[in-house]
């Protein structure tokens, strides 16, 4: 009986709060982006990730967001800049490839940056999705990650609202900065920086947040205050190999050589005797 109703509360857990699959939750995130909290948070992401990608160099950079018609790669001084849809409907600045984000239709290490925008959040299997980005990615080629962090004023006021609304745009990951830093050292990328930023309350009024646009400054001064979302770059670094050392003992000395092996030893017993 106790097992039974264990296994009840988890399948509820899961239906209630669970994470549903990306082609159902993105409409309503991209629904939720359009509000004035939506258009705050984005507004803050793009004078983040500027200085970021200005210094990112390559020639092919793809974007991955949960609002494939977004463009957050103005920064960027790649030339080749194209995003991921799952539909062909998305319509916007950057060239829509219709694939599906778990299972990536691009040859392994073919782009030099992916941008990847709160699509882990909402990912049911954010670990794989990271897999695939890592695939693509060519060695010593970037990855940019915009998540939500779980620990803010923004990630507090998302679990509250996930208690009372059952709505696609609240059921996401919770994934910690360290979470994520652990999986990515797995697939071999390599930290290279990590930023905050979004330090202002989930209030959806437009004259308050921009009232609270202080905010932003004081939250960089004080260590303590952790921001709505953070920005990993990573590079993906391949381990170089490592060369042995010849047993030369061992080797099979070449016609005609025999008389170099035996003088060398005698060098060596003499130096030994000396």
């Amino acid at each position: 009986m106790p097992n039974r109703l264990i296994r009840r509360m988890r399948v509820f857990m899961r239906q209630r709060f669970g994470v549903v699959p990306l082609r159902q939750s993105l409409p309503d995130v991209e629904a939720w982006l359009e509000t004035p909290l939506g258009q705050a948070l984005l507004e803050q992401e793009r004078m983040l990730l500027e200085p970021e990608l200005q210094d990112l160099f390559g020639y092919h950079l793809l974007q991955m967001s949960v609002d494939p018609a977004l463009d957050l790669t103005r920064g960027s001084r790649i030339t080749h800049r194209f995003t991921l849809a799952p539909t062909t409907a998305t319509q916007g600045a950057l060239s829509p490839l219709v694939a599906e984000f778990h299972s990536l239709p691009l040859s392994a290490e073919s782009l030099d940056l992916v941008l990847l925008h709160h699509l882990q959040d909402y990912s049911q299997t954010p670990h794989q999705l990271l897999r695939e980005v890592a695939r693509v990615l060519i060695p010593r080629g970037h990855l940019v990650i915009v998540g939500f962090n779980p620990w803010s004023l923004l990630g507090i006021g998302r679990w509250v609202a996930r208690c009372f609304s059952d709505s696609p745009r609240w059921r996401h990951q919770s994934l910690r900065l360290g979470r994520v830093l652990d999986w990515l050292q797995l697939l071999d990328l390599e930290l290279v920086k990590v930023n905050h930023g979004f330090y202002r309350p989930p209030i959806q009024r437009p004259g308050a947040l921009r009232h609270l646009h202080w905010l932003e400054r004081w939250g960089k001064k004080l260590p303590m205050f952790p921001g709505g979302v953070y920005i990993i770059v990573a590079r993906k670094d391949l381990g170089a190999p490592i060369p042995l050392k010849p047993s030369w003992e061992s080797v099979k000395t070449a016609p005609g050589l025999e008389g170099v092996k035996s003088i060398r030893k005698e060098q060596k017993a003499c130096k030994s005797s000396q």
